[in-house]
């Protein structure tokens, strides 16, 4: 595909999100902080702007800004963005208003978020983005810039900030209980630390992946049985 896409902010998420876009798309990285934003687009091969105004011939346009920056940024790009651009909004809890789609109906708004942890995902761990669209040619765009995620996917992307607050809450709690749990033990704080690190991420993920071992397998029975 012929494509010029523009990432709205060069912070980890956007920085993640640009430098997985296409080597043959187009590049335009956008944020107000120019070192940030000249440094990520040195590293896509594509140029910076600080204002909206570099977003003009941008077929897609990936907000990727935190929550309260959305109404102010959606709004801005009525005036920027091409006919038929696509815009996505990629902020977790991040909602454009009904108005601002209203006001030019020849754009596509579209939420798109992920089910993901930023640091996880640039080591590699594997990551889905859900895209609230039955539009095929819209979701074909999307899918076709975002290939350094796992699964792009058509869903109900309103499901996400439950769906990772579920996750980030109970992650904690157990990191939070397990080092309680190793106090009693009197042992230096990085033994802690490689505990929560090391055994219980890759338990659970090896509970995820079917691989674990014959002790790991009978904890696994026995705390499923007591759901």
């Amino acid at each position: 595909m012929n494509l010029t896409a523009a990432v709205l902010g060069a912070g980890r998420m956007g920085s993640f999100v640009g430098l997985q876009l296409p080597r043959e798309v187009k590049k335009v990285i956008v944020d107000t902080d120019e070192p940030k934003a000249k440094k990520l687009a040195e590293e896509v091969g594509g140029r910076y702007f600080l204002g909206l105004e570099g977003v003009g011939e941008a077929d897609i346009i990936a907000i990727v800004l935190p929550a309260p920056a959305i109404p102010e940024i959606s709004r801005g790009l009525l005036k920027h963005a091409k006919k038929g651009a696509v815009i996505i909004n990629m902020a977790t809890n991040g909602k454009v208003e009904e108005e601002v789609k209203a006001a030019r109906p020849d754009l596509h708004f579209v939420d798109a978020k992920i089910i993901g942890h930023a640091g996880a995902m640039s080591a590699g761990a594997p990551s889905y983005v859900v895209v609230n669209t039955g539009d095929q040619e819209v979701y074909e765009k999307i899918s076709y810039i975002l290939p350094g995620y796992t699964k792009v996917v058509m869903g109900d992307s309103d499901l996400v900030p439950e769906i990772n607050t579920i996750g980030s809450t109970e992650g904690i709690r157990a990191a939070v209980e397990v080092r309680k749990q190793l106090k009693k033990y009197n042992i230096p704080k990085d033994w802690e630390d490689i505990v929560i690190y090391t055994v219980c991420a890759g338990t659970m993920r090896a509970y995820v992946d079917d691989d674990l071992g014959g002790f790991g397998r009978a904890l696994a029975d026995r705390l499923e049985a007591e759901i």
